[in-house]
């Protein structure tokens, strides 16, 4: 714990290279990559996991990054939403649309809650969108707007709505 700790110091000190330590810098201790090597069946090795996935997010090394999510389990629905949710940002980045939409989808569904299904449910019709799958995108809009009606992005899941409603 003490070793996630200065990993934390690090990481909240946008001192990302420091935070995971997988160069070895000079510096005595794991970071976020060695505990998650060295004790990866610990709830420090487990957590370490997530922030590396945030660190090589970060570092744009989204491959490192979908391997480190992928790795992390999360029984908190906040956290396994947030983990599909990067995975998806992660595959949006080396051009890999479908599974960023499968990603987000989950993200969305791993449990219904008013911070982050709604928040992946607007990434997803984004992404829909962006693809010309009008009909999906407005799918998504459409659950976002009858049962998040104080969803952050109300006024431009509206917009979208008019849009697509013009278009189709």
């Amino acid at each position: 714990m003490e070793e996630l700790n200065y990993a934390q110091q690090y990481l909240s000190q946008g001192e990302i290279d420091k935070a995971l330590n997988r160069k070895k810098i000079k510096i005595n201790y794991l970071g976020f990559s060695g505990i998650a090597s060295q004790f990866p069946l610990t709830k420090a090795g487990n957590i370490s996991k997530f922030y590396a996935g945030i660190c090589y997010y970060k570092l744009a090394n989204y491959k490192e990054s979908i391997k480190m999510m992928k790795s992390f389990s999360a029984k908190d629905e906040i956290l396994s939403s947030m983990k599909y949710g990067i995975i998806g940002d992660a595959f949006i980045q080396i051009k890999n649309k479908n599974e960023a939409l499968k990603n987000y989808i989950i993200a969305a569904n791993v449990r219904d809650n008013k911070i982050t299904t709604p928040l992946y449910y607007y990434k997803a019709a984004l992404l829909n969108f962006s693809m010309k799958k009008y009909k999906s995108s407005k799918f998504f809009l459409q659950k976002i707007e009858k049962k998040y009606p104080h969803f952050f992005y109300k006024k431009n899941v509206e917009k979208y709505l008019m849009f697509i409603d013009n278009k189709l």
